[in-house]
């Protein structure tokens, strides 16, 4: 069974740990990006879905990253 078809936990010290820390990290570079260009809420909302979609499982890009993971 290929891993995109496998239903993935995170642990609860992932959860605490890096997954907190990636998300405080992302929000607080999003809040720069708005406070630096002055764009409102909407182009931030559009600017995630354009990278949510890079990791869409059937995306060029996740797909890319799938293969490279597998040539390891």
């Amino acid at each position: 069974m290929k891993n995109e078809f496998k239903t993935w936990e995170p642990t609860y010290e992932q959860n605490i740990g890096i997954i907190s820390s990636a998300y405080e990290f992302i929000k607080g570079e999003l809040s720069e990006l708005q406070e630096v260009t002055e764009c409102p809420d909407t182009f931030i909302y559009d600017f995630i879905g354009r990278i949510q979609k890079e990791w869409h499982s059937e995306s060029c890009h996740s797909m890319a990253r799938n293969h490279k993971n597998d040539i390891k």
